[in-house]
This record gives C-alpha cells, sequence and structure tokens, in this order.
C-alpha cells in the first residue's frame, strides 16, 4: 500500500457550478477556473476558528500540541504549518477560539475557566491572550467576569468621535457570551442574557457595553421552553454592529447602532429552522442548532444571513437597509446535499459572499464545502465551489452523533466552521476531520494532543494556468 500524504495541500479538484433557487439550487455552467484542495496539519483541533492576514498568511486555532494549545499559521495556504503556543493562563485544556482582527494585525485567543472538574467547576470569566507580533509574543487579561463558555471576539470601526475617556483608536473590539451559560438545560442551567463587552485600547481595557435578552421566557411570541443561541458578530463599515443567531424556530439579527449600548432584535423573513424538542435532543443533536458564523456584511454594508432549514438545507438572504428589510431567502447549499450542518458566511467587494459548511449526501458522511457568488444580490446567483476534502476521506465518516456530551469528557466540538476570503481572492476555510476508522490513512502526527479531531484548511482559489 503506498503512503498517505504528508501535511500539506492535496492535488486540486475543479469546482462546478450551481444556481441559488427558492425550494432548491440548480447545477449550472460557471467557470472553470476555480479548484477546491485541503490541507491537513497534522494538528489536533476542535471547533475550529480562522483568521487571514493581509500577506495573505492563514491562521487556524485551537491547536493541540505536546506543548499546549496554541495557534497554527501557514504563509503558503497550508503547504506548511508553524505553531505557535503562548505562555500563560490562556494554555489551558478547554477549547479556545481565535478572532484575528486584519486591521490591526492583532491576534485574540480566548479560553474559558469552566472546567468539569470539582476544582473549575463554578469558575467563570476567561483567560484571553492578545498578540501583536502574530503570535511570538502575548499578553493576557481575565475578562468577561459574568459570563463561562461560549465567548466570541470582534472588531470593527467605532461610531463616536473619542474623547477623554477612551483613546483614538479608530477601532472597538468587542466581546460577546450569553451569560451565565451557553448551553441551556431547564431547570438546571439557564441562558438569560447575550452581554457585550468592549474596548477602545486593542483589549487591554474592557467595559460591559449593554446587551439582550436570550431567554424565551422573556420574549414576547416565543414558547418558554424554545431555544434561543447567537453565534460570531460582525461590523459594517459605518460601525453598525451585527449578531445573528436562532430566535426559537427563526432566524434573528441583533442590531446596535450605538457600539453595543442598546439593540434591537429583528426576525428574517422567511427564515424556518429545526424544531427545538428537548435539553436531551439538543444535547445529542446540537449539530441541527447551532449557528456560528451565520452573518457577514461587504464593504458597502450589505448584511447577509445563512442559516440550515429543519430540511437541512442552507438558505441565505440580504439587506441593504441594516437589516430592515431583506431580500426573498434562496437556498445556496449544494444540488444533492440533504443534510447541511454548521454553515459558515464571509463577505467582501461588493456583493460577493463565500460558504462553507458539513454537507451530507447518499449515506451518513459529511464533507467539507465551500462556494462563492461574485455577486449574490443579483436574481438567481451562481456559485462556483465544490467538495474540498477527497473523495474518500469524508470529514465526519460516522455522522454527527455526540453533540455536547463529548465535552463532558474532555473530548471534541466539532460545530465550528470559519470561512474568510484571503487577499490574493481565494476563499479559506477552517474546519475538523474526524480521525476515527478509514480516516486513519490520512496524515496525522503523534506530537499532536490526545484528540479525536484533526484541524484542516479548506480552499477555493484560481487555477494556475502555465
Amino acid at each position: 500500500m503506498p503512503a498517505p500524504p504528508r501535511a500539506g495541500v492535496v492535488t486540486p479538484r475543479v469546482a462546478s457550478g450551481y444556481r441559488a433557487g427558492l425550494r432548491f439550487s440548480t447545477n449550472a455552467a460557471a467557470s472553470a477556473d476555480y479548484a477546491t484542495d485541503i490541507s491537513y496539519t497534522e494538528y489536533g483541533s476542535s471547533a475550529c476558528t480562522l483568521g487571514t492576514a493581509a500577506d495573505n498568511t492563514v491562521f487556524l486555532a485551537p491547536a493541540y500540541t505536546v506543548d499546549g494549545v496554541g495557534v497554527l499559521q501557514s504563509s503558503d495556504f497550508g503547504q506548511s504549518w508553524r505553531a505557535s503556543v503562548p505562555d500563560g493562563t490562556v494554555n489551558t485544556g478547554r477549547r479556545a477560539h481565535m478572532y484575528f482582527d486584519d486591521a490591526d494585525d492583532r491576534l485574540f485567543l480566548t479560553a474559558g475557566r469552566v472546567d468539569s472538574t470539582p476544582t473549575r467547576m463554578f469558575r467563570s470569566g476567561f483567560d484571553l491572550g492578545i498578540s501583536d507580533d502574530r503570535g511570538r509574543t502575548w499578553r493576557f487579561r481575565r475578562v468577561a467576569s459574568k459570563a463561562r463558555t461560549g465567548a466570541k471576539v470582534f472588531a470593527g470601526p467605532r461610531v463616536s468621535a473619542p474623547d477623554a475617556s477612551s483613546p483614538s483608536s479608530a477601532r472597538v473590539t468587542y466581546l460577546s457570551a450569553p451569560t451565565p451559560f451557553a448551553l441551556r438545560v431547564r431547570p438546571l442551567i439557564n441562558a438569560t442574557r447575550q452581554v457585550i463587552w468592549r474596548s477602545y485600547d486593542g483589549g487591554t481595557k474592557w467595559e460591559v457595553a449593554g446587551g439582550f435578552d436570550i431567554d424565551p421566557k422573556n420574549i414576547p411570541g416565543l414558547p418558554g421552553t424554545d431555544y434561543v443561541a447567537f453565534g460570531t458578530g460582525v461590523v459594517g463599515p459605518d460601525g453598525t454592529v451585527y449578531i445573528g443567531g436562532r430566535y426559537g424556530r427563526r432566524f434573528a439579527v441583533a442590531v446596535s447602532r450605538d457600539e453595543g449600548l442598546t439593540w434591537d432584535v429583528r426576525i428574517v423573513p422567511g427564515s424556518a429552522l429545526a424544531k427545538y424538542h428537548n435539553p436531551l435532543h439538543l444535547l445529542l443533536l446540537a449539530s441541527r442548532y447551532l449557528l456560528p458564523e451565520s452573518v457577514a456584511v461587504d464593504c458597502d454594508g450589505t448584511l447577509y444571513a445563512l442559516w440550515p432549514d429543519r430540511d437541512g438545507l442552507l438558505h441565505a438572504s440580504w439587506s441593504s437597509d441594516g437589516a430592515n428589510s431583506w431580500s426573498r431567502p434562496v437556498v445556496v447549499s449544494a444540488p444533492g446535499v440533504r443534510g447541511a450542518r454548521f454553515g459558515a458566511i464571509t463577505a467582501t467587494g461588493s456583493g460577493r459572499v463565500g460558504i462553507s459548511y458539513y454537507g451530507r449526501e447518499a449515506g451518513r458522511a459529511f464533507h467539507g464545502f465551500i462556494a462563492q457568488s461574485r455577486d449574490f444580490r443579483t436574481a438567481g446567483p451562481v456559485f462556483v465551489g465544490g467538495k474540498y476534502n477527497e473523495p474518500d476521506a469524508p470529514l465526519f465518516p460516522y455522522g454527527f452523533r455526540r453533540g455536547f456530551p463529548g465535552s463532558v469528557f474532555r473530548r471534541s466540538l466539532d460545530e465550528m466552521v470559519r470561512v474568510r476570503f484571503a487577499p490574493n481572492g481565494d476563499l479559506v476555510t477552517g474546519a475538523v476531520m474526524q480521525m476515527r476508522g478509514r480516516n486513519r490513512l490520512r496524515p496525522w502526527a503523534a506530537r499532536a494532543r490526545r484528540t479525536e479531531m484533526q484541524a484542516v484548511l479548506g480552499r477555493l482559489g484560481r487555477i494556475e494556468r502555465s
């Protein structure tokens, strides 16, 4: 048997086109100038997060190494990887969330302090590592004392004018988290409020800005037993902050125009999500409910939303007036995909969007899918993309079966997918691959901390022609 390929990019595969539609997507002619590929990092990971820099450097985290939890970097789109492991409190056994602010060239790495062991079971807040030199050195803060899990960091331009109480930075860094927990299992655990912190100095000093209610019993029109959860936020070019998420059976966007002080939650018309049954159902099938990176905003300020319907098809819609009105939703998952999980969306330029998700076709295996549309705001937008993993090595050969119970035993969660446009125009996605069964034939490194997942980088890029 030939030896499996080592870490690096696998032979690209030509992408295909399809057209988004109201009920389903259909095959369509598209440029054959694009190809998809995958890079195996050989590092263990979970809930993978992604960032891209102005020089096309790609960051993936968390990376589980024998030295601790760190950040992976690649300056050649996955041909080679280097791990940066910070020394400090952020280096814990808990899964970490990374954010790279490409405007300020700054890395953020957060890790919750709560754990399943008795000595850490009731700790609150997060250990936040900040690096201004791409991981060579780090400074640390303990932040968000009201929360325990689910913190997300993001940044964007500020609305207010600098004054004596805030530095002259042109950007605001935000941290959003549900309080007191992300998971809601009544009567023992109950998420009540999404709280937003902000920093005007790149993460050194933080203050509580505001928040909004996520307890269904306090939301008019929602059954008190339903489920509400929000994901990562984005900031428009005018400083408007958007956070998307599940609002019972509908998709909603929380909007703030005053740097997080006040919030207005707006339902996206035509959205219909999978019905929430009970806490046990959530624990076993978390992938049907969580929407980690479901909103994006382009350079024109157009807002985009992405969500899975009750049948597992991905839908998307856009708004040009700050979430006041929306386009009619269309199916954007590829033809033949029967179930999509953890969809992520990004946007750049004028109407150019990219999506990434785990998708199931025939059988129970889930593959990695990536696609882009040059202008999603047109009627019947055309996407080009496809699978980025090797056909005989799906990312999840046996489907999603664990949900949250795995976290109790320190196993990896798998809900995060991230997607970004690199400055050179390539679309890249960070995901994880389940290393079990036949997937053990894929590259794997003994230096990685024992885990069931490997971090991978998927890419959709132009074919280089001689």
